[in-house]
């Protein structure tokens, strides 16, 4: 079933300072759930939104491990085991031969992996229908969002406007 809409509060601003600024304050303010929209990423924007740290890295370092691995699992058992050949005199189990495809194995698995995570976090998908909230905010501009009950509505829009905002208004979400 889908998430009710909600609405939300949006201020655009010119500059990511203002914008962190805002973030912050509206924290301390307890609004929670805060999100902000970005042309490029924004030192310090994710603390100043309280929001919480990625588990994206331990999926990309577990499937590294994994992928790495299996491709050595699988070296090992081709030369040591299944086709064991005396190449030049070297052990049937040569770790220094090895590394080079163990670690394209775990380079491998894990940009896959990190990939379909990416995709199932973001839960990207088609979006036939995609309004963008404002054109400006894939170029010059940042925008924080944050959601509202229906009696928080002023509360929102006061602080946005004290942060210095251009523009302040409602979307739903």
């Amino acid at each position: 079933m889908p998430k009710a809409k909600q609405p939300t509060a949006v201020g655009i601003f010119r500059d990511p300072e203002s914008l962190v600024h805002a973030g912050e304050t509206a924290r301390r303010r307890g609004f929670r759930d805060l999100d902000a929209i970005t042309p490029y990423p924004v030192h310090g924007l994710a603390e100043a939104l309280g929001l919480k740290v990625s588990w994206m890295p331990r999926v990309t370092k577990t499937c590294f491990f994994v992928g790495a691995g299996l491709g050595y699992s699988f070296e090992y058992w081709t030369m040591a085991i299944a086709w064991p050949l005396n190449i030049a005199g070297k052990p049937f189990n040569s770790v220094p031969a090895f590394m080079p495809v163990t670690f394209e194995c775990g380079i491998l698995l894990a940009g896959i992996c990190t990939f379909l995570a990416v995709l199932a976090a973001g839960r990207l998908r088609p979006a036939p229908n995609f309004k963008p909230i404002d054109p400006r905010l894939t170029n010059d501009h940042f925008a924080l969002l944050i959601p509202h009950g229906v009696e928080g509505g002023a509360a929102a829009h006061a602080l946005l406007r004290q942060a210095h905002a251009l523009e302040v208004f409602d979307v739903e979400r």
